[in-house]
């Protein structure tokens, strides 16, 4: 499938025995063992397991950002590794660093910046900027510098910041690690509200008690 023609708004996320090792002091270490994994349009799929397991790379692996050592992950068809800027123009990633945003800007500034280079309209912006701050608990802390906020507070803009051009897929690493209970409410219902206009989301975690909203669960062990 050419990259132009994947552009539907339903979302799809397939791992075909992709995995992932690095090499240690002259020895191969495995960061992720060979996944099979499907997820479709209207699905919201955890992906648990604990630190070290391959989470955090299998999500990399599917927003383009580190090519498999073997297999394919598609992305609505493409293959991430092999289209990066088309499948991660179809992506919305949240990888839970603050670090990824721009200290020196509020969170709304932030959040324009990264919608234009995402190629969302200003008048776009403008709606679903303060729309996202609303649905997540944002809007007190939307002109803050983003030096400012809690680890619960950039948390949140992160998952803001993967919504905000309405992806057909959404990757999402431990979103509610550093969030209190309300917060943990107010990101399911965001993710829940994108799947249910067609997204699909894979969303990670230590195990399936932090995200009983996902509709399905599996389990990655050592690698």
């Amino acid at each position: 499938m050419e990259p132009r023609q994947a552009t539907a708004r339903r979302g799809s996320v397939q791992f075909v025995g992709v995995a992932r090792e690095f090499v240690r002091r002259g020895r191969s270490v495995a960061a992720l063992r060979p996944l099979d994994l499907a997820a479709g349009s209207g699905e919201v799929v955890a992906v648990a397991g604990p630190n070290g397991c391959g989470k955090t790379t299998a999500l990399r692996i599917a927003a383009g950002l580190v090519t498999p050592s073997s297999g394919r992950a598609l992305v609505c068809g493409l293959d991430a590794s092999r289209f990066p800027p088309s499948a991660a123009g179809l992506v919305g990633v949240s990888l839970g660093s603050g670090r990824s945003f721009y200290w020196r800007l509020t969170a709304r500034q932030n959040l324009l910046f990264f919608g234009a280079l995402a190629r969302v309209s200003r008048r776009r912006l403008r709606e679903r900027v303060p729309a996202l701050a609303d649905e997540l608990g944002l809007t007190a802390v939307l002109d803050e510098p983003a030096r400012r906020l809690s680890r619960g507070a950039l948390a949140r803009l992160s998952v803001a910041r993967a919504l905000l051009h309405e992806p057909p897929v959404l990757l999402l690493d431990e979103p509610c690690a550093a969030v209190d209970a309300r917060g943990r409410r107010d990101i399911a219902a965001a993710v829940v509200r994108a799947v249910a206009g067609g997204a699909t989301a894979l969303v990670t975690a230590q195990d399936g008690s932090e995200v009983p909203w996902c509709g399905r669960m599996v389990v990655l062990f050592g690698g």
